[in-house]
């Protein structure tokens, strides 16, 4: 897997305003840490986060960070990017050193694929348990994706991680017989209906939950002390505000 190239800067200045005139000139802030190095704020352009975070998971990145010394053996990795409930818009990332002689855990998004005569034969479903799977690997042989193919599963069949392929290097760490899909039997329109309308539910609660937490935030001191990873996730997410 090779390493996609982002330069960042260096950033001194915390808190919202700051975090905000950042936003608006299209560079977004953010915190390095891991391996036992010291947190490091910095700020990337908007427009070059955006599109790593698309181009896949899991992304191994050459972050350039002023300052800081340049290992061929450390890559870093997206963590998290919070994100306005409303907008989507990026409000702030967390970067993590990984070591690419080090094995990690990740998980890795899972693909459905073939034709299964229980769903277009007999009109079944295909109910996904899992839409990722955890795996242990060297960083540089994380898969893009794993293939769960349902050809020939009737209604009623199951595939379960044992199921999944094997992919050298990679080691799988869910429970052999934990469950990745099934093929369900039809639903009724009622049903459907119902499934459409407890989404749209669960949507609103977490639309209103998002709410709440800005507002918890903003009323939050900055500069809580804590647990080092604890206390940065709490100043990025005052900055985020």
């Amino acid at each position: 897997m090779e390493l996609v190239q982002l330069k960042a800067e260096a950033r001194t200045q915390t808190g919202k305003g700051p975090a905000r005139r950042m936003r608006a000139n299209g560079v977004i802030p953010g915190v390095v840490y891991g391996l036992g190095r010291n947190t490091l704020h910095l700020s990337v352009p908007e427009l070059a986060l955006e599109r790593i975070n698309r181009s896949g998971e899991n992304v191994l990145i050459d972050l350039e960070v002023p300052g800081e010394d340049k290992e061929e053996s450390i890559a870093a990795m997206i963590k998290e990017i919070q994100r306005d409930p409303v907008t989507k818009n990026p409000l702030s990332v967390d970067f993590q050193w990984v070591s690419l002689k080090e094995q990690i855990e990740v998980e890795v998004p899972i693909e459905v694929t073939g034709t299964a005569p229980g769903v277009e034969e007999d009109g079944g479903v295909v109910q996904s348990q899992l839409h990722t799977v955890a795996v242990t690997c060297l960083p540089t042989v994380i898969p893009e994706k794993i293939v769960a193919n349902i050809d020939g599963m009737q209604i009623g069949d199951a595939l379960f991680v044992e199921d999944l392929p094997e992919i050298e290097g990679v080691e799988y760490v869910p429970e052999p017989d934990e469950v990745v899909l099934t093929i369900a039997p039809p639903i009724s329109e009622d049903e459907l209906e119902a499934r459409i309308d407890e989404d749209m539910l669960e949507s609103l609660v977490d639309l209103e939950v998002g709410e709440e937490v800005i507002e918890a935030e903003e009323l939050a001191p900055e500069g809580a002390e804590g647990e080092a990873e604890a206390s940065e996730d709490a100043q990025e997410s005052d900055e985020a505000e």
